[in-house]
């Protein structure tokens, strides 16, 4: 029966409620609560015996948590696991609605209606005559409060009824308090343990960076945490749309049967979650028809994404035998594990291609003839491949990683010219003899990164080849210069002892040109011959305004002879040129004659300087016929000349801008041009300065 909340509340029972309050304020762990509050509700209405029902979390059960006074059963905590019923959907019973209503409810086994939720209680407790009191809080039931007296079944009184009401409420209060706080504890708590656990997972993550070791150590940690019993880690495929398993850790069934099944059934819900980008946690198997059935014992599933700059790169799956055996916190812990993990798989990813492109690019390195080395930023060998050893010389079961240049290349050339190019900082392309007395065409190139890449490609067959051309070229020359001037002779006494008629005059000096043409070319293939040879040069201080004034007064004649203004604007304050005078004066006299020769007559010639870091500009430019983007590709090799209507009668033999190259390049120079058709062109040539620490002789005024 319900007793009567209707009756006056005494001042008694508000002191009590108080004084109840005040002793269970303190108390906020729940044990400490759970063993505290039934003492106290005893003491105060001085009953036999209290027992407390607790409410899950969603307040759809009750269940026995304590039991103080006269027939404590002896394993009260046992009985919290086996002592309990539903009251969701029970408010017919007469107990459950006065508990919803907030009344005080009296019963007696007896009476028990058939069904009441109280009869596994009133079982297990051995009730007779009880009173209940539920204990609300905001109209939601925390717990239930039973007293009754088993030993001398004293009736309860209704005042004792009015006394217990008046108590609930501040033990509703204490409990819920008490039930926040151990909860918020938990919660902490197991956030302090995810945390140790992530920083645990990153400690090891980052200590391996091998592909396998990361794949598994993600799945282990996944499984160990959710309590699962099998899992996998599939890496998926955005653009073939498929998942690649590469962790597998729990199955009874063999490798073959489960990639068959997947094979067959498709990528199943971890696909589904690869193309979604969600977690996806399934209570049971069974009620999904995506679900991949690997093993009968399986019947729950959480599938979540690992994710890498908001792209999908794997699937992270946990199964366990329990049906809802994945909850909301499993699934927080497994998605942080996958952000972690998908840093770690990404790097590993990353890592693994490196190591392949790196053992790629040392298979071709080891196997392809050409030199190749590189200089990092500290002068520190970063890579020498097999060619290099065997050029240099070097022992091949020697580790020279990590050695500085100067002890590798102690002794070589190579080292010299490595210097040139770093006091430069610009590439160079040299020809250098090794060790191994092969010659080598050598590209020395910088990088930001890097530091220095030397690739050095084998010439000895072209060397030798063209030796034998040069020697070829010279016996040939030389032997046609005797029957030329055999031929100049006759065609002098000829025009000495035969008086000839105008025709016959115009016949001898057309072959006088002719022959003079034959012996300028002669003379041209062996100055050729002779630089590609390696010709040697006599290094002097060179005045750049003196040699430029002796080469201008060599064609001033010829440029008188068209009205032309040839200008000498070379200031004598420049820095000497290092350089062999007499192959300089074939430079800029070259250079400067065609200036005049491809000058149309009242044109004009201009010679100019200016000074740079260790070194001088020397430009020749002239108002003339200017030459195509497509003649400039060409216009240093060997034989080339420009062909048009305008160059048709200027005499020349094509190798002269070839030879002012190569006598450049000999002097570590560099020349090149600007020119536009009709506007006339420009020629640079940069040479090295002289360096007055060198000690060697001053540049004279007379000559150069």
């Amino acid at each position: 029966m319900t007793l009567d909340t209707n009756r006056s509340v005494s001042d008694t029972h508000y002191k009590v409620a108080y004084d109840l309050m005040l002793r269970l304020g303190s108390l906020l762990e729940l044990e400490q609560l759970l063993k505290q509050l039934p003492l106290a509700i005893r003491e105060i209405l001085g009953v036999e015996r209290v027992s407390l029902l607790l409410a899950d979390d969603d307040q759809a059960t009750l269940r026995l948590y304590a039991v103080e006074g006269a027939q404590v059963p002896d394993d009260v905590q046992g009985l919290r696991n086996r002592v309990f019923f539903s009251i969701y959907e029970r408010d017919d019973f007469p107990s459950v609605k006065a508990w919803l209503d907030g009344q005080v409810y009296r019963a007696s086994a007896a009476a028990m209606s058939e069904g009441s939720p109280l009869e596994i209680v009133v079982e297990t407790l051995k009730l007779t005559e009880f009173l209940s009191a539920p204990l609300n809080v905001d109209d939601t039931l925390v717990g239930v409060l039973l007293v009754d007296n088993p030993d001398t079944q004293t009736p309860l009184s209704p005042e004792k009824g009015d006394i217990l009401a008046a108590l609930a409420a501040p033990a509703a209060v204490a409990l819920q308090n008490a039930n926040l706080h151990s909860k918020t504890v938990r919660e902490l708590a197991s956030k302090m343990h995810q945390l140790h656990i992530l920083h645990q997972i990153d400690r090891e993550l980052n200590d391996t960076i091998k592909q396998d070791n990361v794949y598994d150590m993600t799945l282990d940690w996944a499984l160990r945490f959710t309590n699962a019993q099998a899992g996998s880690l599939a890496l998926y495929d955005e653009e073939r749309d498929d998942l690649r398993v590469v962790a597998d850790l729990g199955y009874d069934t063999p490798v073959e049967q489960r990639e068959m099944l997947r094979r067959t059934h498709g990528g199943g819900i971890a696909l589904r979650v690869a193309r979604s980008s969600y977690a996806e946690v399934i209570p049971d198997v069974s009620a999904d028809t995506d679900y991949v059935l690997l093993s009968n014992l399986i019947q729950s599933h959480m599938s979540v994404p690992v994710m890498r700059e908001d792209r999908v790169i794997a699937v992270i799956s946990v199964e366990s035998k329990r049906l809802n055996g994945m909850n909301e916190e499993h699934q927080e812990f497994v998605e942080k594990l996958a952000a972690r993990g998908g840093v770690a798989i990404d790097n590993a990813r990353l890592f693994a291609d490196a190591v392949r492109e790196r053992e790629k690019l040392s298979y071709i390195l080891a196997n392809i003839a050409d030199v190749v080395i590189v200089v990092g930023h500290e002068d520190r060998l970063v890579l020498i491949n097999h060619s290099a050893l065997a050029a240099l010389r070097l022992y091949p079961d020697v580790d020279y990683i990590g050695m500085p240049i100067s002890e590798v290349l102690e002794h070589s050339y190579l080292l010299e010219v490595f210097r040139h190019a770093r006091t430069q900082m610009q590439n160079v392309l040299e020809e250098v003899k090794l060790p191994n007395d092969r010659t080598y065409y050598a590209h020395f190139s910088t990088h930001t990164d890097i530091g220095w890449m030397i690739v050095m490609h084998d010439i000895t067959p072209l060397k030798e080849t063209e030796q034998l051309k040069n020697e070829l070229v010279a016996t040939v020359t030389h032997d046609l210069k005797q029957p030329l001037t055999v031929m100049n002779g006759y065609l002098e006494m000829l025009q000495m002892h035969q008086k000839l008629e105008q025709r016959g005059e115009t016949y001898v000096r057309m072959i006088g040109r002719a022959v003079q043409t034959m012996w300028s070319l002669i003379d041209d293939l062996m100055m050729m011959a002779k630089i590609e040879a390696g010709v040697q040069l006599e290094i002097h201080p060179v005045s750049a305004h003196r040699l430029v004034e002796e080469c201008i007064e060599q064609v001033q004649s010829i440029a008188d002879s068209k009205a032309m203004i040839l200008t000498n604007n070379v200031s004598v304050e420049l820095p000497p040129i290092k350089g062999d005078p007499k192959r300089l004066s074939q430079v800029f006299a070259n250079l400067i004659g065609n200036a005049v020769k491809y000058t149309a007559p009242e044109g004009k010639v201009r010679v100019w300087a200016e000074a740079h870091e260790a070194s001088l500009m020397i430009g020749v430019q002239d108002s003339g016929l200017g030459i195509s983007p497509e003649d400039q590709t060409r216009i240093f090799d060997r034989f080339y000349r420009v062909r048009s209507a305008e160059t048709e009668s200027i005499e020349g033999t094509g190798l002269g801008l070839a030879i002012v190259k190569r006598l450049v390049e000999n002097h570590r120079g560099q020349i090149g041009l600007e020119s536009r058709l009709g506007e006339g062109s420009t020629f640079y040539v940069t040479l090295p300065t002289y360096d007055n620490s060198e000690n060697e002789p001053q540049p004279e005024n007379s000559s150069v």
